[in-house]
């Protein structure tokens, strides 16, 4: 008796899948797109606000740079108005007293006389002026460093600023040196014109034959002149200067005893002392003021030339 086997083989290529497989879904349209849409929006708004903090950066640096430098300028012209003071007296002074001049009149030697009280005290104040004014500048050169952090779009602008208050310190620097230096030498000044006044009133007196009163005149004469030598070491004298007042004054002494002499109707001692008067007047006579000139000019022209460049370079700016 045969028995029938059945045969167990795969179902073929394209049989259709189990009742209960579970069939392949396909992809939902625009799933993936939602999620790089919502990246993208995300994205934009950090940069939105990334940009909105640059701006707001920005405009308040902008806003804190012009703040600092209104008042940067505003410090900066009024130290100019200053300033231009301190020129005029620091160019009167340079004009009209850097030579010695023994040859003036007397009525020129009044003039100056008493503008050189007006130096001294301009140049006194200009001294005071200066020191404040360059407190002043320098306030307001650190204040266009503050906050760096906050000014880095203005930057340029705040240091080009900077440099032009730095030139006008180093002017202000080298005019309170000229002011200081112009104090004492017109201190020097104010005695030796006294003293020249004196001599020319001595010499009047002679003239007038009021021996008495040019001996009176001597004595005046010899007080002025120990005033003198005692400024001649002002900044700028050549020691030519301190040697001439020397000079004169061993005139003076020579000049007293002869009017003493005629005064006491004393041939002996006039005759003795008239050649000694003379030899004084030739060794007075021997100095050459135009050489000592030169070379006051010389000592003040470098500091005046760098003030007047410093000047010029804060001007350009």
């Amino acid at each position: 008796m045969s028995m029938d086997s059945t045969d167990v083989s795969e179902p073929p290529p394209d049989a259709a899948p189990p009742a209960d497989a579970a069939p392949i879904a396909p992809s939902a349209p625009g799933a993936r797109n939602t999620g790089n849409t919502r990246n993208t929006r995300i994205f934009a708004a950090i940069v939105i606000v990334a940009l909105v903090g640059v701006f707001g950066y920005a405009a308040a640096g902008f806003a804190f740079a012009t703040s600092r430098l209104d008042g940067a300028r505003n410090t900066y012209n009024g130290v100019v108005a200053d300033q231009n003071a301190i020129t005029e007296t620091v160019n009167l002074f340079n004009t009209k007293f850097t030579t010695t001049n023994t040859a003036a009149t007397a009525s020129d030697l009044k003039a100056d006389r008493a503008l050189l009280d007006e130096v001294v005290s301009k140049s006194k104040a200009a001294e005071t002026t200066s020191a404040a004014d360059d407190a002043l500048l320098a306030s307001a050169q650190a204040s266009l460093t503050d906050s760096s952090w906050l000014t880095v779009f203005n930057r340029s602008n705040l240091d080009h600023y900077s440099s032009k208050i730095g030139h006008e310190r180093k002017a202000l620097g080298d005019s309170k040196t000229l002011t200081g230096d112009y104090v004492l030498l017109a201190t020097f000044y104010q005695s030796f014109f006294d003293a020249l006044i004196d001599f020319d009133t001595v010499g009047n007196k002679i003239q007038a034959s009021d021996f008495q009163g040019a001996l009176a005149g001597v004595s005046t004469l010899q007080t002025d002149l120990g005033k003198a030598l005692q400024a001649s070491n002002a900044p700028g004298l050549p020691p030519e200067v301190h040697q001439f007042i020397v000079d004169f004054q061993t005139f003076t002494t020579d000049e007293g005893k002869l009017l003493a002499a005629v005064n006491a109707s004393d041939v002996s001692a006039g005759q003795s002392l008239s050649p000694k008067v003379t030899a004084d007047v030739t060794k007075l006579d021997s100095y050459d003021f135009t050489k000592i000139g030169s070379e006051i000019a010389s000592y003040y022209t470098p500091l005046i030339d760098d003030y007047n460049s410093e000047i010029s370079k804060a001007n350009s700016m």
